[in-house]
């Protein structure tokens, strides 16, 4: 009976536009993301293997993108509502900066004006670098915004593809934050 449910749900997954890396699924169905080691604006080293016992929102960004500047005051505001990462939800965003090493890269400007940009809009919440592009293509990210809700046991529960308002954003935290035991 799993083995029907788990191929049911690949198949219907395999219909819809959304590139999630299922790559890392296991027997149960639960998908463990790639790892992410980068540092934020701040200059602080980030592990997401650190976080575990936590649930994270990875919310993932580019400075040009309308999308994502409508979205990211919500994300401010929720890292503060949630405690500034001091408590049971850890908030995260990722950018990706252009470079000469990295033209390929999402961002239109390079680290140096994004550092600005990212101080200018008070974007508080930690956003990691990604210099190489490598964590957006681990990620396989193709629209922005892009959000991913990871429970504490490491595992995907939530993936947005696209913005979504501040309440749709807080309903999939406290699903994941306190899902309905059964």
């Amino acid at each position: 009976m799993k083995k029907r449910i788990l191929i049911l749900l690949l198949f219907i997954l395999s219909l819809t536009s959304f590139a999630i890396p299922l790559n890392n699924m296991d027997k149960d169905g639960n998908v463990t993301l790639p790892n992410i080691e980068l540092v934020d604006q701040n200059g602080k080293k980030h592990n997401l293997k650190d976080y575990k016992g936590k649930v994270v929102m990875i919310n993932f960004w580019v400075s040009w993108c309308s999308d994502c500047k409508g979205e990211m005051p919500d994300v401010v505001e929720l890292y503060k509502e949630y405690g500034e990462n001091k408590k049971d939800l850890i908030i995260l965003g990722v950018v990706t900066p252009i470079s000469k090493e990295y033209p390929d890269n999402k961002d239109r400007i390079g680290k140096k004006e994004l550092l600005k940009y990212i101080a200018d809009n008070e974007y508080i919440f930690p956003s990691l670098f990604d210099e190489t592009g490598k964590v957006y293509k681990e990620y396989e990210i193709d629209e922005y915004p892009s959000t991913f809700i990871i429970d504490r046991n490491g595992h995907l529960k939530v993936y947005v593809k696209g913005a979504v308002s501040k309440e749709e954003l807080k309903q999939h935290i406290e699903s994941v934050l306190n899902p309905i035991q059964k």
